[in-house]
């Protein structure tokens, strides 16, 4: 067998999750041609999926020294990025766009590059150009209607999504985004009303009743709030915010007991949460005045450099 057909194979391997016996084919293949750019390529993709970068880099490296293309270009910026080297990534990711203006992985991984560094007015630009001349997808809209909103550039957020919801696919993020905006701006009953509406479409999101639920703490209807927090912790009683949200709800209410249960729920799963450290400090100190254990905890924090440091220093000079 040729190179190219044991390539083949290996490639049939490696999209059935069989990553051994894609590697001994993607080998076959080099004995046969070592310098075969395809499968160079795809070893470096195996090596991504087996989060072994440096040796993904290495096969990248070679294969563009064989064939420089897109595709490969990509791939590099891809494994670049996971070992946090983000100034080459962006320079991959650009030089794949070079070669192949139309590859739309290119823009969207330049544009999420610059999210991830907080760069939201470059990201803008990318997604205005993917929009303008490479997809009507909505999704586009919505990744720029996200970076608006950082940018706290609400009212072109609105535009953008006010066009996302022309068409039918993603209308629960649509609204979700719009409902983000409302309550940024303090405008609880639009924002209530958009929620609602995102929470019809996909009723088992958790981030989707979790801002419902914070809507309804603004205002001021706490029943409502619990009844959403409650149907969350049935999907998923893990999720840790919102037990959080619930224990300082009912911390706010002095029910110091329900709060303590969903506190050290919180801290059995993530021993190092720092928020629920924080609070289930005050709650055992609102049972207790002088617990030690609760000292204890907030002289722990304040010693950090967290955002909790300086709420625990200030807790600690009221004792």
């Amino acid at each position: 067998m040729n190179a190219e057909v044991l390539n083949n194979e290996g490639v049939k391997f490696f999209f059935d999750g069989n990553l051994i016996n894609a590697r001994l084919k993607y080998e076959e293949a080099l004995v046969k041609e070592p310098n075969y750019a395809t499968t160079l390529n795809n070893l470096g993709m195996l090596c991504l999926q087996e989060k072994k970068f440096d040796e993904a880099i290495a096969y990248f490296q070679k294969a563009i020294k064989e064939k420089d293309c897109a595709t490969y270009r990509l791939n590099m910026g891809h494994a670049l990025c996971n070992i946090k080297k983000l100034k080459e990534a962006e320079e991959q990711y650009k030089l794949s766009i070079i070669f192949n203006d139309n590859l739309l992985d290119g823009w969207k991984s330049l544009a999420s590059l610059y999210q991830v560094q907080k760069r939201y007015h470059e990201a803008i630009k990318i997604w205005v150009e993917i929009i303008e001349n490479k997809s009507n997808d909505p999704l586009y809209k919505i990744y720029l209607a996200k970076d608006y909103i950082k940018i706290e550039e609400y009212q072109n957020a609105l535009y953008v999504l006010s066009k996302a919801s022309q068409q039918e696919k993603y209308l629960d993020l649509t609204w979700y985004y719009t409902a983000l905006i409302h309550f940024n701006k303090q405008n609880f009953d639009l924002a209530k009303e958009a929620i609602k509406n995102a929470v019809g479409i996909k009723p088992n999101n958790e981030s989707y009743r979790s801002l419902l639920a914070t809507i309804y703490l603004c205002i001021s209807d706490s029943n409502a709030a619990f009844q959403e927090w409650k149907y969350v912790l049935l999907l998923n009683p893990s999720n840790e915010q919102v037990r959080i949200d619930r224990a300082v709800t009912l911390l706010s209410q002095k029910l110091t007991k329900e709060a303590l249960q969903d506190l050290t729920h919180v801290l059995i799963i993530n021993k190092n949460n720092l928020k629920a450290l924080f609070y289930k400090a005050l709650t055992r100190l609102e049972i207790t005045k002088d617990d030690p254990e609760a000292i204890k905890t907030l002289k722990m924090l304040s010693k950090g450099k967290n955002e909790y440091s300086n709420k625990a220093k200030e807790v600690l000079s009221k004792i």
